[in-house]
């Protein structure tokens, strides 16, 4: 999968693409850079020239009037292979691009914030996370909160009994069916 995402400042990008898993992801080449536009006729340069070198089955304006997104969304641009992101600044971007261009708007909350950059690391991370080959264990993103409408059951760490706070029995005992059997009883489905 390739991720092309175009800023004005492209520098909000750098902090959260360069750690844990994303940062793998970007040394496996499995996600991909930014760039620098905001006025129509240079946005849309921007966006013909990376259409030239790339087909994207997604172009996605992160914006507070999108598709809210949760996990189905994510799930289904996981199996894209190649994405532009268009993140807007302050008032957004001039709405012709977004007539011409963009195939998804997609928002991640009721609030505003200063930009689209942050909203895009927030896709970026979701979605990347489960890409094969981006995860050490790729069954892990299986069990996640939201997969399936649940949220993930209580985890829990050594030692047994901290301060007094005991890990539950069925969870040493070793009993694979008992442990499934726990969690599944213990996951919240999603509100």
């Amino acid at each position: 999968m390739r991720i092309d995402i175009i800023s004005i400042v492209p520098k909000l990008l750098e902090s959260p693409f360069d750690h844990s898993i994303m940062k793998r992801a970007r040394e496996k080449g499995l996600c991909g850079g930014a760039g620098m536009v905001m006025m129509c006729e240079p946005l849309a340069n921007c966006i013909d020239d990376l259409k030239s070198k790339t087909d994207y089955d997604e172009i996605i304006y992160l914006s507070p009037d999108g598709d809210l997104l949760n996990q189905s969304i994510c799930n289904q641009l996981s199996l894209k292979g190649n994405l532009l992101l268009i993140c807007g600044h302050y008032k957004g971007i001039d709405q012709r691009i977004r007539d011409i261009y963009v195939t998804r708007e997609i928002s991640i909350g009721q609030y505003v914030i200063s930009g689209g950059e942050l909203a895009a690391a927030i896709l970026v991370d979701a979605i990347g996370r489960i890409i094969p080959g981006v995860l050490n264990n790729e069954t892990s993103a299986l069990t996640d909160s939201f997969q399936d409408n649940m949220l993930a059951p209580p985890v829990y760490t050594r030692p047994a009994d901290f301060r007094g706070h005991k890990v539950p029995e069925v969870l040493l005992n070793g009993n694979e069916a008992a442990i499934n059997q726990w969690r599944e009883a213990n996951s919240r489905e999603v509100e």
